[in-house]
Protein backbone atom coordinates (compact mmCIF):
# COMPACT_ATOMS: atom_id res chain seq x y z
CA UNK A 1 0.00 0.00 0.00
CA UNK A 2 1.41 3.44 -1.18
CA UNK A 3 1.47 6.37 1.23
CA UNK A 4 -1.92 7.29 2.53
CA UNK A 5 -2.45 11.43 3.32
CA UNK A 6 -3.97 11.95 6.71
CA UNK A 7 -6.49 14.28 4.89
CA UNK A 8 -8.23 11.47 3.67
CA UNK A 9 -9.10 10.65 6.96
CA UNK A 10 -12.39 12.23 7.86
CA UNK A 11 -13.89 12.93 11.13
CA UNK A 12 -16.73 14.92 11.04
CA UNK A 13 -15.03 18.51 11.68
CA UNK A 14 -11.64 17.78 11.97
CA UNK A 15 -8.50 15.66 10.11
CA UNK A 16 -6.15 13.97 12.75
CA UNK A 17 -3.86 16.21 11.08
CA UNK A 18 -5.47 19.34 12.07
CA UNK A 19 -6.03 18.14 15.37
CA UNK A 20 -2.50 17.42 15.87
CA UNK A 21 -1.75 21.42 15.21
CA UNK A 22 -4.33 22.47 17.20
CA UNK A 23 -3.25 20.65 19.68
CA UNK A 24 0.06 21.23 19.48
CA UNK A 25 -0.99 25.51 19.30
CA UNK A 26 -2.89 25.35 22.69
CA UNK A 27 -0.31 23.00 24.11
CA UNK A 28 1.33 25.12 26.45
CA UNK A 29 -1.67 27.68 27.66
CA UNK A 30 -4.38 24.64 27.53
CA UNK A 31 -2.88 21.06 28.54
CA UNK A 32 -6.54 19.47 28.97
CA UNK A 33 -8.17 20.87 25.50
CA UNK A 34 -4.72 19.68 24.23
CA UNK A 35 -4.36 16.04 25.58
CA UNK A 36 -8.44 15.45 24.36
CA UNK A 37 -7.25 16.89 20.99
CA UNK A 38 -4.06 14.36 20.95
CA UNK A 39 -6.31 11.75 22.26
CA UNK A 40 -8.74 11.96 19.27
CA UNK A 41 -5.88 11.48 16.81
CA UNK A 42 -4.82 8.37 18.98
CA UNK A 43 -8.14 6.93 18.09
CA UNK A 44 -7.92 7.71 14.69
CA UNK A 45 -4.96 6.51 14.14
CA UNK A 46 -5.50 3.14 15.67
CA UNK A 47 -8.64 3.07 13.50
CA UNK A 48 -6.36 3.62 10.26
CA UNK A 49 -2.70 2.12 11.35
CA UNK A 50 -3.78 0.02 14.12
CA UNK A 51 -1.98 -3.24 13.15
CA UNK A 52 1.32 -1.30 11.91
CA UNK A 53 1.14 0.75 15.64
CA UNK A 54 0.76 -2.59 17.59
CA UNK A 55 4.00 -4.19 15.75
CA UNK A 56 5.82 -1.31 16.10
CA UNK A 57 5.64 -0.94 19.86
CA UNK A 58 5.82 -4.87 20.47
CA UNK A 59 8.55 -4.93 17.68
CA UNK A 60 10.92 -2.39 19.68
CA UNK A 61 9.81 -3.61 23.12
CA UNK A 62 7.81 -1.08 24.10
CA UNK A 63 5.00 -3.73 25.03
CA UNK A 64 7.27 -5.58 27.48
CA UNK A 65 8.91 -2.52 29.02
CA UNK A 66 4.64 -1.35 29.78
CA UNK A 67 4.43 -5.09 31.17
CA UNK A 68 7.37 -4.12 33.53
CA UNK A 69 5.54 -0.89 34.80
CA UNK A 70 2.52 -2.47 35.37
CA UNK A 71 4.18 -5.26 37.91
CA UNK A 72 5.94 -2.68 38.98
CA UNK A 73 2.65 -0.50 40.19
CA UNK A 74 0.86 -4.12 41.21
CA UNK A 75 3.93 -4.70 43.61
CA UNK A 76 3.99 -0.70 44.67
CA UNK A 77 4.41 -0.01 48.17
CA UNK A 78 1.73 3.57 47.59
CA UNK A 79 -0.27 1.62 44.73
CA UNK A 80 -2.51 5.02 44.21
CA UNK A 81 0.56 7.15 43.67
CA UNK A 82 2.06 4.55 41.17
CA UNK A 83 -1.15 3.83 39.51
CA UNK A 84 -1.69 7.93 38.78
CA UNK A 85 2.31 7.78 38.00
CA UNK A 86 1.62 5.15 35.40
CA UNK A 87 -0.27 7.49 33.12
CA UNK A 88 2.67 9.65 32.34
CA UNK A 89 3.77 6.39 30.64
CA UNK A 90 1.48 4.15 28.92
CA UNK A 91 -0.62 6.29 27.20
CA UNK A 92 2.35 8.27 25.55
CA UNK A 93 4.01 4.81 23.87
CA UNK A 94 0.63 4.35 21.99
CA UNK A 95 0.89 8.36 20.84
CA UNK A 96 4.36 7.79 20.10
CA UNK A 97 3.38 4.87 17.95
CA UNK A 98 0.74 6.53 16.23
CA UNK A 99 2.84 9.60 14.75
CA UNK A 100 5.37 7.33 13.89
CA UNK A 101 3.24 5.44 11.56
CA UNK A 102 1.58 8.32 10.82
CA UNK A 103 4.46 10.18 9.46
CA UNK A 104 5.64 7.50 7.65
CA UNK A 105 2.40 7.59 5.63
CA UNK A 106 1.94 10.93 4.92
CA UNK A 107 2.50 12.07 0.92
CA UNK A 108 4.50 15.25 2.64
CA UNK A 109 6.18 14.47 5.96
CA UNK A 110 8.38 17.53 5.69
CA UNK A 111 5.76 19.86 5.37
CA UNK A 112 3.87 18.93 7.96
CA UNK A 113 7.09 17.73 10.43
CA UNK A 114 7.49 22.11 9.17
CA UNK A 115 4.29 23.30 9.87
CA UNK A 116 4.55 21.39 13.58
CA UNK A 117 7.74 22.59 14.41
CA UNK A 118 6.80 26.36 13.33
CA UNK A 119 3.41 26.03 15.65
CA UNK A 120 5.27 24.83 18.97
CA UNK A 121 7.81 27.62 18.31
CA UNK A 122 5.88 30.93 17.55
CA UNK A 123 3.36 29.45 20.45
CA UNK A 124 6.14 30.84 22.49
CA UNK A 125 6.67 33.45 22.03
CA UNK A 126 3.95 34.97 24.68
CA UNK A 127 5.81 32.72 27.24
CA UNK A 128 8.97 33.94 27.04
CA UNK A 129 7.61 37.52 26.79
CA UNK A 130 6.03 36.87 30.16
CA UNK A 131 9.36 35.00 31.15
CA UNK A 132 11.04 38.14 31.00
CA UNK A 133 8.99 39.89 32.31
CA UNK A 134 8.94 37.57 35.50
CA UNK A 135 12.22 37.78 35.74
CA UNK A 136 12.51 41.70 35.88
CA UNK A 137 9.89 41.35 38.54
CA UNK A 138 11.09 38.96 40.48
CA UNK A 139 14.62 40.41 40.76
CA UNK A 140 15.24 40.97 44.90
CA UNK A 141 15.01 44.96 44.63
CA UNK A 142 11.53 44.96 42.72
CA UNK A 143 10.29 41.85 44.81
CA UNK A 144 10.62 43.92 47.84
CA UNK A 145 9.24 46.89 46.11
CA UNK A 146 6.31 45.84 44.42
CA UNK A 147 5.31 42.70 46.40
CA UNK A 148 2.23 44.51 48.04
CA UNK A 149 0.88 45.84 44.76
CA UNK A 150 -2.75 44.15 44.06
CA UNK A 151 -2.50 44.37 40.23
CA UNK A 152 0.90 42.09 40.46
CA UNK A 153 -0.49 39.39 42.58
CA UNK A 154 -0.99 37.07 39.45
CA UNK A 155 3.26 36.79 39.94
CA UNK A 156 4.05 37.42 43.45
CA UNK A 157 0.80 35.20 44.87
CA UNK A 158 2.29 31.55 44.36
CA UNK A 159 5.31 30.49 45.38
CA UNK A 160 8.55 32.39 44.79
CA UNK A 161 11.70 30.26 43.04
CA UNK A 162 13.99 33.83 43.67
CA UNK A 163 15.41 35.52 40.72
CA UNK A 164 13.62 32.54 38.35
CA UNK A 165 11.05 32.70 35.33
CA UNK A 166 8.35 29.86 35.19
CA UNK A 167 5.87 31.86 33.31
CA UNK A 168 3.01 29.22 32.38
CA UNK A 169 4.39 26.11 33.93
CA UNK A 170 4.75 26.83 37.10
CA UNK A 171 8.08 26.24 38.20
CA UNK A 172 11.22 27.14 36.46
CA UNK A 173 12.96 24.09 35.38
CA UNK A 174 9.54 22.95 33.55
CA UNK A 175 9.83 26.38 31.64
CA UNK A 176 13.40 25.57 30.65
CA UNK A 177 12.73 21.64 29.84
CA UNK A 178 10.10 22.87 27.74
CA UNK A 179 12.15 25.36 25.65
CA UNK A 180 15.53 23.33 25.22
CA UNK A 181 13.49 21.11 22.97
CA UNK A 182 11.56 24.23 21.75
CA UNK A 183 15.07 25.79 21.05
CA UNK A 184 16.43 22.72 19.20
CA UNK A 185 12.95 23.04 16.60
CA UNK A 186 14.15 26.56 16.23
CA UNK A 187 17.70 26.16 15.69
CA UNK A 188 16.42 23.51 12.89
CA UNK A 189 14.07 25.92 11.00
CA UNK A 190 16.45 28.93 10.97
CA UNK A 191 18.79 26.71 8.92
CA UNK A 192 15.94 25.64 6.87
CA UNK A 193 14.98 29.34 6.03
CA UNK A 194 18.68 30.06 4.60
CA UNK A 195 18.68 26.77 2.56
CA UNK A 196 15.15 27.89 1.22
CA UNK A 197 13.15 30.95 -0.06
CA UNK A 198 11.10 31.26 2.72
CA UNK A 199 8.88 34.88 3.17
CA UNK A 200 10.97 37.77 4.92
CA UNK A 201 8.86 38.28 7.43
CA UNK A 202 8.10 34.77 8.36
CA UNK A 203 11.48 34.10 9.00
CA UNK A 204 12.57 37.20 10.65
CA UNK A 205 9.69 35.66 13.29
CA UNK A 206 11.26 32.51 13.38
CA UNK A 207 14.52 34.35 14.17
CA UNK A 208 13.29 36.18 16.92
CA UNK A 209 11.85 33.44 18.18
CA UNK A 210 14.21 31.63 18.68
CA UNK A 211 16.28 33.69 20.38
CA UNK A 212 13.39 34.10 22.91
CA UNK A 213 13.25 30.36 23.55
CA UNK A 214 17.17 31.02 24.50
CA UNK A 215 16.24 34.16 26.28
CA UNK A 216 13.44 31.98 28.24
CA UNK A 217 16.19 29.72 29.05
CA UNK A 218 18.34 32.10 30.52
CA UNK A 219 15.10 33.76 32.69
CA UNK A 220 14.29 30.79 33.97
CA UNK A 221 17.41 30.48 35.87
CA UNK A 222 18.35 26.63 34.97
CA UNK A 223 21.94 26.01 34.69
CA UNK A 224 20.99 22.62 33.19
CA UNK A 225 18.99 24.27 30.38
CA UNK A 226 21.51 26.62 30.32
CA UNK A 227 24.24 23.77 29.85
CA UNK A 228 21.91 21.64 27.84
CA UNK A 229 21.73 24.84 24.90
CA UNK A 230 24.73 25.04 24.88
CA UNK A 231 25.72 21.84 24.09
CA UNK A 232 22.23 21.79 21.70
CA UNK A 233 24.38 24.49 19.85
CA UNK A 234 27.41 22.45 19.09
CA UNK A 235 25.31 19.30 18.15
CA UNK A 236 23.25 21.51 15.48
CA UNK A 237 27.02 22.21 14.02
CA UNK A 238 27.74 18.98 13.90
CA UNK A 239 24.71 17.49 12.45
CA UNK A 240 23.64 20.26 9.97
CA UNK A 241 27.28 21.93 9.00
CA UNK A 242 25.35 25.13 8.33
CA UNK A 243 26.12 28.23 6.28
CA UNK A 244 28.55 30.77 8.30
CA UNK A 245 26.04 33.32 9.21
CA UNK A 246 24.01 30.72 11.15
CA UNK A 247 27.51 29.21 12.54
CA UNK A 248 27.65 33.23 13.58
CA UNK A 249 24.67 33.83 15.15
CA UNK A 250 24.87 30.92 17.25
CA UNK A 251 28.04 31.29 18.29
CA UNK A 252 27.06 34.95 19.29
CA UNK A 253 24.04 33.68 21.32
CA UNK A 254 26.12 31.43 23.23
CA UNK A 255 28.84 34.57 23.91
CA UNK A 256 25.66 36.70 24.69
CA UNK A 257 24.33 34.21 27.26
CA UNK A 258 27.89 33.59 28.75
CA UNK A 259 28.38 37.29 28.98
CA UNK A 260 24.58 37.67 30.68
CA UNK A 261 25.52 34.47 33.13
CA UNK A 262 28.46 36.20 34.42
CA UNK A 263 27.14 39.56 34.62
CA UNK A 264 23.86 38.78 36.51
CA UNK A 265 24.30 34.98 37.73
CA UNK A 266 22.27 32.34 37.54
CA UNK A 267 18.72 32.89 38.76
CA UNK A 268 19.73 34.97 41.17
CA UNK A 269 22.96 33.05 41.95
CA UNK A 270 26.50 34.39 41.31
CA UNK A 271 28.76 31.86 38.61
CA UNK A 272 30.44 30.51 41.60
CA UNK A 273 27.56 30.04 44.00
CA UNK A 274 26.23 28.23 41.40
CA UNK A 275 28.22 25.10 41.13
CA UNK A 276 29.16 25.68 44.80
CA UNK A 277 25.62 23.78 45.12
CA UNK A 278 25.91 21.23 42.34
CA UNK A 279 27.15 19.02 45.16
CA UNK A 280 23.48 19.16 46.49
CA UNK A 281 22.50 17.21 43.74
CA UNK A 282 25.07 14.65 43.80
CA UNK A 283 23.78 14.17 47.43
CA UNK A 284 20.09 13.31 45.57
CA UNK A 285 21.58 10.90 43.27
CA UNK A 286 23.45 9.03 46.02
CA UNK A 287 20.03 8.64 47.92
CA UNK A 288 18.17 7.02 45.43
CA UNK A 289 21.39 4.80 44.59
CA UNK A 290 21.62 3.62 47.98
CA UNK A 291 17.82 3.15 47.69
CA UNK A 292 18.06 1.08 44.73
CA UNK A 293 19.91 -2.56 45.97
CA UNK A 294 16.78 -3.34 48.40
CA UNK A 295 13.90 -3.47 45.74
CA UNK A 296 16.11 -4.14 42.09
CA UNK A 297 13.99 -6.36 40.24
CA UNK A 298 10.21 -4.27 40.16
CA UNK A 299 11.58 -0.92 42.11
CA UNK A 300 9.70 0.23 44.87
CA UNK A 301 6.92 1.92 42.47
CA UNK A 302 6.50 4.74 40.40
CA UNK A 303 6.57 7.73 42.51
CA UNK A 304 7.67 6.81 45.70
CA UNK A 305 10.71 8.46 46.26
CA UNK A 306 9.23 11.55 47.79
CA UNK A 307 7.69 9.07 49.70
CA UNK A 308 10.25 7.13 50.91
CA UNK A 309 12.54 9.92 51.14
CA UNK A 310 13.58 10.35 54.70
CA UNK A 311 13.36 13.95 55.27
CA UNK A 312 16.84 15.97 56.03
CA UNK A 313 18.73 12.96 54.27
CA UNK A 314 20.22 15.89 52.11
CA UNK A 315 20.79 18.28 53.70
CA UNK A 316 18.40 21.81 52.99
CA UNK A 317 15.91 19.58 51.58
CA UNK A 318 13.13 18.39 54.09
CA UNK A 319 11.47 16.81 51.25
CA UNK A 320 12.28 15.77 47.44
CA UNK A 321 9.65 15.25 44.75
CA UNK A 322 11.95 12.97 42.67
CA UNK A 323 15.49 11.58 42.29
CA UNK A 324 16.58 14.35 39.46
CA UNK A 325 17.59 11.65 37.61
CA UNK A 326 15.60 9.65 34.67
CA UNK A 327 17.67 6.72 35.01
CA UNK A 328 18.09 6.62 39.02
CA UNK A 329 14.05 7.66 39.51
CA UNK A 330 13.28 4.26 36.82
CA UNK A 331 15.70 1.52 38.13
CA UNK A 332 14.39 2.56 42.39
CA UNK A 333 10.70 3.28 41.02
CA UNK A 334 10.36 0.75 38.19
CA UNK A 335 13.35 -1.65 38.77
CA UNK A 336 16.61 -1.97 36.80
CA UNK A 337 15.05 -4.10 33.86
CA UNK A 338 12.79 -1.46 33.00
CA UNK A 339 15.49 1.42 33.67
CA UNK A 340 17.88 -0.76 30.78
CA UNK A 341 14.94 -1.49 28.60
CA UNK A 342 14.06 2.18 28.26
CA UNK A 343 17.74 3.22 27.79
CA UNK A 344 18.41 0.14 24.99
CA UNK A 345 14.97 1.02 22.82
CA UNK A 346 15.20 5.02 23.03
CA UNK A 347 19.01 4.69 22.58
CA UNK A 348 18.54 2.34 19.95
CA UNK A 349 15.94 4.48 18.19
CA UNK A 350 18.16 7.60 18.23
CA UNK A 351 21.27 6.09 16.96
CA UNK A 352 19.42 4.95 14.02
CA UNK A 353 18.03 8.25 13.76
CA UNK A 354 21.94 9.78 13.71
CA UNK A 355 23.08 7.58 11.02
CA UNK A 356 20.77 8.75 8.72
CA UNK A 357 21.05 12.17 9.53
CA UNK A 358 24.45 11.74 8.91
CA UNK A 359 24.24 10.61 5.19
CA UNK A 360 25.60 13.45 3.38
CA UNK A 361 23.17 12.33 0.47
CA UNK A 362 20.09 13.98 2.32
CA UNK A 363 19.79 17.83 0.95
CA UNK A 364 20.19 20.19 3.48
CA UNK A 365 16.85 21.49 3.70
CA UNK A 366 14.63 18.60 4.74
CA UNK A 367 18.12 17.78 7.03
CA UNK A 368 17.94 20.76 9.30
CA UNK A 369 13.89 20.06 9.78
CA UNK A 370 14.70 16.59 10.99
CA UNK A 371 17.37 17.65 12.77
CA UNK A 372 15.94 20.16 14.79
CA UNK A 373 13.59 17.36 16.41
CA UNK A 374 16.79 15.04 16.83
CA UNK A 375 18.23 17.97 19.14
CA UNK A 376 14.97 19.04 20.60
CA UNK A 377 14.91 15.80 22.10
CA UNK A 378 18.46 15.11 22.23
CA UNK A 379 18.50 18.12 24.87
CA UNK A 380 15.71 16.48 26.29
CA UNK A 381 17.81 13.41 27.43
CA UNK A 382 20.43 15.75 28.25
CA UNK A 383 18.00 17.84 30.52
CA UNK A 384 17.08 14.40 32.47
CA UNK A 385 20.08 13.68 33.64
CA UNK A 386 19.90 16.53 35.93
CA UNK A 387 16.25 17.22 36.82
CA UNK A 388 12.83 15.62 35.85
CA UNK A 389 9.83 17.56 33.55
CA UNK A 390 7.74 14.68 32.22
CA UNK A 391 5.81 14.80 35.04
CA UNK A 392 4.63 18.07 33.33
CA UNK A 393 1.78 16.57 30.33
CA UNK A 394 3.22 19.55 28.49
CA UNK A 395 6.69 18.55 28.37
CA UNK A 396 6.01 14.73 28.22
CA UNK A 397 4.06 15.62 24.78
CA UNK A 398 6.68 17.05 23.18
CA UNK A 399 9.34 15.01 24.03
CA UNK A 400 7.87 11.52 22.81
CA UNK A 401 5.89 13.84 19.34
CA UNK A 402 10.38 14.68 19.21
CA UNK A 403 10.86 10.35 19.89
CA UNK A 404 8.21 9.70 17.21
CA UNK A 405 9.52 11.51 14.56
CA UNK A 406 13.47 10.49 15.73
CA UNK A 407 12.00 6.47 14.82
CA UNK A 408 10.49 8.19 11.04
CA UNK A 409 13.38 9.23 10.20
CA UNK A 410 15.40 6.57 8.75
CA UNK A 411 12.15 5.56 6.31
CA UNK A 412 11.89 8.74 5.66
CA UNK A 413 15.55 9.56 4.67
CA UNK A 414 14.87 6.41 2.52
CA UNK A 415 12.78 8.12 0.19
CA UNK A 416 14.44 11.57 -0.84
CA UNK A 417 11.65 12.53 -2.99
CA UNK A 418 9.06 12.47 -0.28
CA UNK A 419 11.16 15.53 1.33
CA UNK A 420 11.27 17.89 -1.52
Amino acid sequence: MGPISLQRVKTSLLTPEDLVVGSLLVLPYLVYPALLGLLGFLGLSLQRWGQAVGQLLYGQGWGWLGLGLILSTLGSQAPGESVLQLTNFLPFFGLYGAIAIALINLQQPLATLRTWALVLLLATIPINLRAVLEYYLNAPENYSRWLNLPWLQWLYGGIYYGHRASSVFGHPNVLASYMVMVFGLGLGLCAYCLQTSQRRRLTLWIYAATCLSLVGIFCSGSRNGLLVAGVQVLLFFALVQPARPVLLAGLGSLATVAACTLIWGVGGRSLAESFSTITLRLDVWQVAWQMIPNHPWLGTGLGTFKLLYEPHAVPLYDSLGHAHNLWLMLALEAGIPVALGFTIIVGWIMVQGSQHLLDATIAKAPKAILAGYFIGFGGNVLFAIFDLAFYDARANVLGWLMLAVIQAIPTLTSAPNRLD
